[in-house]
């Protein structure tokens, strides 16, 4: 991932740093080398002797001040960002989102969110800066903000787990059940397995069965939200979904589907929320949501992916032998989905 950011910082500022083989340019490398390392203070010696060298070099300040955010020296990454941007205000998105990310740390979230609005306007397809704008304002719980600033995130790539997962969360502490359910479902389509798959999956399975309880065998409740009881028709209100999710996951405790495990169970009430979307959409008044998120997993349910999706998206259950056998004896199913997932054909929502 360094070498990456090096490879964007040094097309970002041009190719006059690194036409050539020089001194300056040959210490930014190995200061890359040793940040991939994980050894911080000598890749900030290296970048110091780089800029002792050429003083004007973009690649070694911006790198300097990467590895300084990393330390969590925050103030004299600042400075260097600062420094930076002044002598070369087009230096690259990912200047300023170390100087918002520095800014952010020092506990300035004003100046933070303005150099990330700054960068926007500079670099408005990268999806960068309005990610880590979101994360700020979550951080400061300005969650109507930070919903927003993700959505321009995962407008701008698709395929960006991080930002999925983030509005996934923001969503659901912000009480907007299918948005935050839509968001991450994706996510771990993205990334089915690994610690962060792991520790976001629950909250999925949680919002599937929100406010759905049985006390004994003969009872079930449930505990209705007062959004699940809107009309549906503001842009991006979900109430007769959310009013739908509940009575489904109130079926799945039904004694008719006590044979079901609770994948199967998972799979039919994901299908339900599917078809209800796909129905309810063309009557509503649309909604970042709506255009985006919804025509995926409608489409996903009427090609018959919703078992491969569900068994993918629970990878990471290794506590259930049932995941596990299910994928093994469905790989083509699986990698079927998972070609499809690729190369569908996101929207493009205009901001």
């Amino acid at each position: 991932m360094k070498t990456i950011l090096l490879l964007l910082v040094s097309c970002a500022i041009g190719t006059r740093a690194l036409a050539q083989t020089t001194p300056a340019r040959d210490l930014v490398k190995e200061g890359v080398q040793l940040y991939d390392e994980g050894k911080y203070d000598q890749a900030i010696a290296k970048y110091q002797q780089a800029l002792a060298t050429e003083p004007a070099n973009d690649v070694a300040q911006a790198e300097l001040a990467l590895t300084y955010n990393a330390l969590g020296r925050n103030a004299e990454a600042k400075v260097a960002c600062e420094q930076l941007l002044k002598r070369s205000p087009d230096v690259g998105a990912s200047v300023y989102v170390t100087y918002g990310n520095s800014l952010d740390g020092l506990g300035q979230f004003k100046a933070a969110e303005q150099a990330y609005q700054q960068g926007m306007k500079k670099y408005p397809e990268t999806y960068t800066l309005p990610y880590n704008l979101g994360i700020a304002q979550a951080g400061q719980q300005q969650y109507p903000a930070a919903i927003a600033s993700f959505q321009q995130a995962v407008a701008r790539n698709p395929r960006h787990a991080s930002s999925h997962m983030s509005l996934g969360v923001v969503q659901l502490k912000a009480g907007s059940r299918v948005p935050g359910v839509l968001a991450l479902a994706r996510f771990l389509v993205l990334e089915p397995t690994g610690p962060r798959a792991t520790q976001r999956l629950p909250l999925l399975d949680q919002a599937m069965m929100q406010g759905v309880s049985q006390p004994d065998a003969k009872n079930i409740n449930i505990t209705l939200a007062p959004s699940a009881l809107s009309k549906g028709k503001k842009a991006d209100d979900f109430g007769p979904e959310e009013l739908m999710l509940s009575m489904s996951g109130a079926l799945t405790l039904d004694e008719k589907n006590k044979n079901k495990t609770k994948l199967e169970k998972f799979s039919d009430q994901f299908s339900s929320l599917c078809r209800v979307m796909g129905e309810l959409s063309a009557k509503s008044s649309g909604g970042f949501v709506r255009t985006y998120y919804v025509p995926y997993f409608v489409e996903m349910e009427k090609k018959g992916f919703v078992p491969a999706f569900t068994y993918l998206v629970h990878s990471s259950q290794t506590d259930a032998p049932e995941v596990q056998t299910w994928l093994a004896a469905h790989p083509t199913e699986v990698q079927v989905f998972q070609e499809w997932s690729k190369n569908y054909d996101w929207p493009k929502p205009t901001f």
